[in-house]
């Protein structure tokens, strides 16, 4: 049996002038498994885009040499499919064709969950909790241990435990749900899937905290934050 290919990446496109204090944000979505591309100059963005065919545009009109409403009425007509981000100055007019905007001054935390909320838009298949996204279209899963793709019955177990996290379902529950089968005289399948999957999502598959198991009962995939737990980082840190 042949391997499954690798995943192509999401590609997100930065037009504008270098800013240093961008870079955690850069190197944060790229351990998410994203790739970040950089033009520094409208021209090399426009054909950038074009080639690479980017999922999020993020434009910096801030003390640029290009109008940031001009290049976003652009990339709207030549690339539709991709969302544009703009990146201005406090007191610029907003009339552009873009899909959200920042004023400076804003915090890295800021400009990284905007574009995180953005991927979340542009892919309507992909659920998210916590540090864990599912793309149900792809198969894709990406978690703290990358991006790796799923067999169909991984991504339709992970996904029933992530459309209801922090709830215990029962071992009956799944196997009627994603084994369409009613008889658990024999549920090692559903024992092995599980597996595969911590292996998967987990830090210490063996030591799971993530799709924990219930004794006697099911599996519950937790989900702490869900329960007002704060962010495991302060808005400067990744």
């Amino acid at each position: 049996m042949g391997r499954n290919p690798e995943p192509e990446p999401i590609i997100i496109l930065y037009i504008g002038r270098a800013e240093a204090g961008y870079e955690r944000v850069w190197r944060a979505l790229r351990r998410d498994g994203y790739q970040t591309v950089f033009a520094r100059t409208q021209s090399a963005g426009l054909q950038m885009a074009r080639e690479l065919r980017p999922r999020i545009i993020v434009v910096n009109a801030a003390n640029g040499h290009f109008s940031g409403e001009r290049l976003c009425h652009t990339l709207s007509r030549r690339l539709p499919g991709a969302l544009r981000l703009l990146l201005q100055e406090r007191g610029a007019t907003d009339t552009t064709i873009c899909n959200d905007s920042l004023v400076h001054p804003f915090t890295d935390r800021k400009l990284r969950d905007t574009i995180l909320a953005l991927l979340n838009v542009s892919s309507p298949h992909v659920l998210r909790v916590g540090d864990i996204q599912l793309d149900v279209t792809s198969r894709v899963v990406t978690s703290p241990n990358g991006r790796q793709r799923l067999t169909p019955k991984e991504c339709n177990l992970l996904a029933e435990f992530m459309r209801r996290p922090n709830q215990v379902i029962s071992r009956k529950e799944l196997m009627e749900s994603i084994w369409q089968t009613r008889y658990l005289g024999d549920t090692r399948t559903l024992d092995v899937h599980i597996r595969w999957l911590r292996q998967k999502i987990e830090a210490d598959p063996a030591h799971p905290v993530v799709l924990v198991t219930s004794r006697g009962v099911g599996y519950m995939l937790a989900a702490p934050d869900l329960d007002g737990a704060p962010d495991a980082l302060p808005d400067e840190e990744f």
